[in-house]
C-alpha cells in the first residue's frame, strides 16, 4: 500500500475525503492527516510518505508553500491540489512547481479515481527504476571497491566515497581474506547440487553477524573468487595500528570459533598488516594475500597474519641466492644431480636458521614457489599437460622434522624432473628439443610428421630417425601420449563432452580419439569423465 497524508484546514472535508471513495481499493492508505501545511512538515518527518491530498487555501502555511518546502527538501512526493474555481491561477503555478495534478472542488469521487490510478502507476514505476537504481549503484560501488583493492584509481577514492556512499572513512585501514577451506565433499559435487551456493551464504552472514556485533567500527564485506571473501575494516585517528590489529584478530577468531562449531565449516584467514590511511587499502589486501599462502605451510583451519610472518622473514642471514638459481637452472634442464643439489641447499638454510622448522618451512615454501615459476616461465606449455600446481602445494602441516621436510620436498621435486625428462624437454640435441617443444607448443592442433618436419627444416625420416636415437620412443608415439594428457585436463578441468575434446585436439573421428584414450589410460573418455581419475 501507498501512504497518503491528507492537509487541509477543515475537520470535515478531511474527513470527507477519507470516506468518498474506498482508498485500498487503488493500492493506498491514508496514513495520517494535518490540519494545514505546517503541520504536515512536521508529520513528513516522522512518516514516509507517497502522496498527499493538500488543498491550496490554507491558514499558516499553504498548500503551494507547502509543496515549496517539499521540493526544497529533494522529496519526490505526489501531491494533489484541491483548488476551488477562483484559485485556477494557484493551481497552474502549483502545476509549475511539480504537483502531480489538482482537482477542483466540490470533489468528484470518479476523477478522484482516476488520478489515484495514474498516481498509483507512476510510484510503482517510480519503485522499480529506484530499486534497479539502487541495484546498479551497489553493483558499481563494489566494482569501485575492488578496483581500489587492486590499486587501481586511488587519487579518485575521495569522489568515489561520496558519489557511491562507499561505507570508508580516512583513517587506519586493514584487510583479511577469509577463504572457506576444502571440505569432505569436494567442490565439484557442491556446485552441482546448490550447497555451495548455500554454504556460501551461510558464510557471509556467519561474517557479518560477528562483525556487527563487534565494536570494529566501519567494515565492508565483499565477495572474491571462489569461497573467498575480503573484510575491509576501518579505525578513526585516534586508535592505535596495533589495537586496531588486536580488535580485528580477535574478532577473526570469532569467526573461525563459530565457523568450526556452528557450520562445521574450516576456514583459512590471512590478515594483512594495519595501514594508517585508506589509500594503503590495497597494500593490505596483497598482505592478506600473501599471508593466505603459508596455509600450505602452517597448516589449514587458522589465522595466518603477514605481520608475524613478517618478523621471521627478517631473521638476518646471507641466503644463499646463487645456489638457488644453480638449483632452479638444473631442474629446468632435468639434470640427474638436481635432487642431490636440493639437499645441500636445504642443510644449508636449516644450519643458517638453526634448525627453526617453522622457519625452514617459510624459506621453503618460496623456494618451491620461483622453482614452479621458472619452469613455467621456460616451458609454459607444461600446464597443456599437466597439473604442475600440485608440485607447489606441498603442504607442511604436521611436518616435525627436517628429515620430514626433505622427504616432502624431494617427492615433488623428483616428479618435476620426471615430467621435464617424460616430455624429453633436457634433450641435448636441439632439433629434438625443439621438436618436442613444437608438439606441446601446438597439442590442441593436428600434428603430423610432414607440419613438424617443414617446420624444422629437415626430412620426416631424419626426424624420426634422431628423434627414437634420443629418447628412444617414436614420435608419433610421443605426440600421442601428450595428446591424452592434454585430453585428461580437459576432461577433468572443464565440461567438455568427449567428441568435443576430440575435435579440439585435431581428432577428426572421435572413436579414433576414444581408443588411444582408453590404450593410454585404460579407460574409456567417458569412464574417465565420469570417475575423474
Amino acid at each position: 500500500m501507498y501512504s497518503v497524508m491528507i492537509v487541509d484546514d477543515e475537520p470535515i472535508i478531511r474527513k470527507g475525503l477519507k470516506k468518498i471513495i474506498n482508498w485500498e481499493d487503488y493500492g493506498f492508505k491514508v496514513v495520517c492527516e494535518a490540519r494545514d501545511g505546517e503541520d504536515a512538515l512536521e508529520l513528513i518527518k516522522e512518516h514516509s510518505i507517497d502522496f498527499i491530498v493538500s488543498d491550496i487555501k490554507m491558514h499558516k502555511v499553504t498548500g503551494i508553500e507547502l509543496l515549496r518546502e517539499i521540493r526544497e527538501m529533494g522529496l519526490d512526493t505526489l501531491v494533489l491540489l484541491l483548488s476551488g474555481y477562483d484559485e485556477f491561477s494557484y493551481a497552474q503555478e502549483g502545476i509549475r512547481l511539480g504537483a502531480f495534478d489538482y482537482i477542483l472542488k466540490p470533489i468528484d469521487s470518479q476523477k478522484l479515481k482516476n488520478i489515484l490510478i495514474n498516481a498509483s502507476n507512476k510510484l510503482t514505476t517510480k519503485q522499480e527504476k529506484d530499486r534497479e537504481y539502487n541495484v546498479n549503484k551497489v553493483i558499481s560501488g563494489e566494482k569501485i571497491l575492488y578496483d581500489l583493492l587492486r590499486g587501481k584509481n586511488l587519487m579518485m577514492m575521495d569522489e568515489y566515497i561520496s558519489q557511491y556512499n562507499l561505507p570508508l572513512i580516512k583513517g587506519k585501514v586493514q584487510v583479511a581474506i577469509v577463504e572457506i577451506n576444502e571440505i569432505i565433499i569436494s567442490s565439484e559435487d557442491l556446485t552441482k547440487n546448490d550447497e555451495w551456493s548455500h554454504l556460501n551464504d551461510m558464510v557471509n552472514e556467519l561474517i557479518r553477524k560477528v562483525l556487527e556485533k563487534s565494536d570494529i567500527g566501519c567494515f565492508s564485506l565483499l565477495d572474491s573468487d571462489f569461497g573467498r571473501k575480503i573484510i575491509i575494516v576501518q579505525a578513526d585517528k585516534e586508535i592505535e595500528i596495533s589495537d586496531l590489529n588486536k580488535s580485528f584478530i580477535n574478532v577473526l577468531n570469532s569467526v573461525l570459533k563459530v565457523g568450526n562449531e556452528e557450520l562445521k565449516t574450516k576456514l583459512n584467514i590471512g590478515v594483512g598488516s594495519a595501514y594508517n590511511q585508506i589509500y594503503s587499502i590495497y597494500k593490505s589486501y596483497l598482505n592478506a594475500k600473501e599471508a593466505l599462502k603459508y596455509k600450505y605451510v602452517l597448516g589449514t583451519n587458522m589465522i595466518i597474519n603477514v605481520s608475524e610472518l613478517a618478523e621471521c622473514r627478517q631473521e638476518r642471514f646471507v641466503y644463499p641466492i646463487e645456489k638457488e638459481k644453480s638449483l632452479i637452472n638444473a631442474i629446468i634442464v632435468g639434470k640427474d644431480d638436481s635432487l642431490s643439489m636440493l639437499k645441500e641447499l636445504l642443510k644449508e638454510v636449516a644450519t643458517m636458521l638453526n634448525f627453526d622448522i617453522f622457519k625452514i618451512n617459510i624459506t621453503f615454501t618460496q623456494i618451491v614457489y620461483n622453482i614452479y615459476n621458472n619452469v613455467l616461465k621456460k616451458y609454459s606449455f607444461l600446464e597443456d599437460v599437466y597439473d604442475l600446481s600440485k608440485i607447489v602445494k606441498i603442504g607442511f602441516l604436521g611436518v616435525e622434522t627436517l628429515e620430514d621436510i626433505e622427504n616432502k620436498l624431494i617427492d615433488n621435486i623428483a616428479k618435476l624432473i620426471e615430467i621435464i625428462k617424460e616430455y624429453s624437454l633436457n634433450q641435448s640435441d636441439n632439433i629434438v628439443q625443439r621438436a618436442c617443444e613444437y608438439v606441446l607448443n601446438h597439442i590442441d592442433e593436428d600434428i603430423t610428421l610432414t607440419s613438424i618436419a617443414s617446420n624444422l627444416n629437415i626430412s620426416k625420416n631424419y626426424l624420426c630417425s634422431i628423434f627414437k636415437q634420443q629418447t628412444g620412443e617414436n614420435f608419433l608415439e610421443y605426440a600421442t601420449k601428450a595428446k591424452m594428457e592434454r585430453a585428461k585436463i580437459l576432461l577433468k578441468r572443464y565440461d567438455y563432452k568427449v567428441y568435443e575434446v576430440s575435435d579440439l585436439l585435431g581428432y577428426k573421428e572421435t572413436s579414433y580419439f576414444s581408443k588411444l584414450f582408453k590404450k593410454h589410460t585404460g579407460y574409456t573418455p567417458a569412464e574417465y569423465k565420469k570417475n575423474i581419475i
